[in-house]
């Protein structure tokens, strides 16, 4: 059986959790069983029956979950001792347990992603940057995005390039493009080339934060490139089609990836310009 991300993430928790809690219970149970410290009450019919393993484990739990029935309770300083430090332990375990639950349960899953390499595309007569956004849940809105781009000489970071801008509504697929071009790109450009031919490391970062449209969640992402990542390319394939509603369906997420080859003669045009 196959589990989105967000369930296995709560599953895992929850079994841990358990886990967890059965070493609390067991291991107060083995300390009230070896040390002898809990003993029938009085007006328990036997009251004069001997406490075994199996009550010291019903005792644990009563006690982990400040129940109290009191038909067995602590007959010794220490058993006294061992109860007030395990009902402290239930109560932090509680609150804890209760909270990460809630959390798992309402948090965004991480489904946000990136193409892994950052593309250099030739469009509409004009070279570009460009990084595909997918998002497999939920629409995320209100987007603000920075690029930066930057080199290390004598240990020092040196910025070549950055930029911040407003992104339209990241509803599956959204494409980031920097137009090499322009004059303001022109310092990117360069830095770029240089990168590939002098073989000067180039390091990248694009970020993003927007917030889940249903939630109102604050979403963030980021990801890092460097000269190793880029590539040449011209379209990016089609990762989803069209029906006759104007709605997108079946979606190919191994597609998301793939993009058509530049030809070297576009390829050349980008160094001589």
């Amino acid at each position: 059986m196959r589990f989105r991300l967000k369930t296995r993430e709560l599953l895992v928790f929850i079994f841990v959790a358990l886990i967890i809690y059965l070493f609390i219970i067991l291991g107060f149970a083995a300390l009230y069983y070896t040390t002898d410290s809990i003993g029938l009450t009085p007006y328990s019919k036997p009251y004069t029956e001997l406490i075994d393993f199996e009550k010291s484990i019903y005792f644990s739990i009563v006690s982990f979950h400040t129940i109290g029935f009191g038909d067995i309770h602590p007959t010794t300083d220490l058993g006294r001792q061992l109860v007030m430090v395990q009902s402290t332990i239930s109560l932090f375990f509680t609150a804890i347990f209760s909270g990460f639950l809630v959390y798992f349960a309402i948090k965004r899953p991480r489904d946000i992603f990136t193409t892994t390499r950052v593309y250099i595309r030739y469009r509409k007569e004009r070279f570009c940057l460009s990084i595909r956004l997918g998002n497999k849940g939920r629409e995320i809105i209100d987007l603000n995005s920075k690029f930066e781009a930057w080199t290390i000489e004598n240990n020092t970071r040196i910025r070549a390039f950055r930029c911040e801008e407003e992104l339209p509504d990241l509803e599956k697929i959204l494409y980031y493009d920097i137009d090499l071009d322009d004059q303001e790109s022109r310092a990117l450009k360069t830095a770029i080339k240089r990168s590939l031919i002098g073989g000067d490391t180039l390091h990248m970062k694009f970020s993003f934060i927007g917030n889940d449209m249903k939630t109102g969640e604050q979403v963030a992402h980021a990801k890092y490139f460097d000269s190793n990542d880029i590539r040449f390319g011209k379209m990016f394939l089609n990762v989803y089609s069209w029906d006759e509603n104007g709605r997108r369906k079946d979606f190919r997420w191994k597609n998301f990836e793939r993009i058509e080859e530049m030809d070297e003669t576009t390829r050349d045009q980008f160094f001589a310009g």
